[in-house]
């Protein structure tokens, strides 16, 4: 309770707001009294169920409910003839890419969308960046850098404001990591970490810390895998708890070659941990049927069959395939390891 203060815009922002949603006032009471979980549970039944006055409380409605993860509520009232304006096709095309990634026509064509008010303009860039990382292209940002401080700095509205600083933080963050600027990525995943956000994202930003970490310290690492994994256990997020179980403590402990006890039902990171346990035929039992390895596979393959050349492939593969400049360290790790 009492985490009100955090949605409240900093005196410089206050200057820009002109007008304040229900949305944000109801929020913002709400949080001085309720848990976040309760708050956020009530202000998601209050937009279902009380009609937007303004366009600023349309936009209000569907920022909260897509950034707290009530992605079929955002759909429905998508659906509704009250929420029928600029704003619609924009979430739509959010939605919408939580089931696909956008394509190559698609980004262009949202590139070429031109919007009017300062919110949506916001919203645009930032969904045209989200378009990029769709692409595995992670300098998709520096594009659109000045654009998106510049209509941030144009939003009129208080919880629309918080919702795109929120946005841009998790969009730095992952633009930092993948280009492997990891203090840069570390600081706005902090500054990500101490806001009011939902259960799935604080699961989602520990999770990837776990990794950022991997390469520096397993202690760290370890620690941030363990917090993911208690948020997703403690909120039944079950995708969660099986990547983190299955996928990421394991890839941490394979690398760090503490396997006492791991286990995993992921094949591939079977292979990892042989690997770090140094059962190279048990590895190559499990990779050498592949077809197609994705450059993780043909890493560890590369280790297991002591081929430098798959190694070095798989390096450039990262780069070039996943636009992944922070994995791109792990084949070479393993080159220097193992002394090929």
């Amino acid at each position: 309770m009492g985490c009100h203060n955090l949605i409240e815009p900093s005196p410089i922002t206050q200057i820009q707001i002109k007008q304040t949603s229900t949305v944000y006032k109801t929020y913002h009471q709400l949080l001085k009294a309720h848990s976040r979980t309760e708050a956020t549970t009530l202000v998601k039944d209050y937009c279902l169920n009380t009609s937007p006055k303004t366009f600023e409380d349309r936009l209000a409605y569907l920022e909260f409910l897509y950034m707290n993860d009530f992605y079929q509520e955002a759909e429905s009232l998508l659906n509704t003839e009250t929420f029928t304006d600029e704003a619609t096709a924009l979430y739509q095309i959010l939605l919408d890419r939580k089931k696909s990634p956008l394509t190559y026509q698609q980004l262009r064509k949202l590139e070429s969308l031109e919007f009017q008010h300062p919110s949506t303009q916001c919203l645009h860039f930032f969904t045209i960046v989200y378009g990029y990382y769709d692409l595995k292209r992670f300098t998709g940002l520096d594009k659109y850098m000045e654009d998106c401080f510049e209509s941030l700095n144009k939003v009129n509205e208080p919880l629309f404001h918080y919702f795109m600083k929120l946005r841009f933080e998790e969009l730095a963050f992952q633009h930092y990591w993948k280009t492997n600027n990891i203090l840069l990525a570390k600081k706005h995943a902090y500054k990500y970490l101490n806001k009011v956000i939902s259960p799935h994202q604080l699961c989602k930003m520990n999770h990837i810390l776990a990794l950022c970490h991997v390469f520096d310290s397993f202690e760290y690492s370890f620690e941030y895998a363990q917090t993911a994994l208690k948020i997703a256990k403690d909120y039944e997020l079950e995708s969660s708890i099986n990547s983190i179980e299955n996928h990421t403590i394991p890839f941490i402990c394979a690398f760090h070659q503490r396997t006492e006890h791991i286990t995993t039902a992921d094949p591939i990171e079977t292979a990892h941990l042989a690997i770090a346990d140094r059962d190279f035929k048990k590895a190559q039992h499990i990779l050498l049927p592949l077809k197609n390895p994705t450059p993780f596979q043909q890493t560890y393959l590369g280790v297991a069959t002591n081929s430098k050349e798959m190694l070095i492939s798989a390096h450039e593969r990262f780069k070039h395939e996943n636009g992944d400049l922070f994995f791109a360290n792990l084949p070479i790790h393993y080159l220097n390891r193992y002394l090929f």
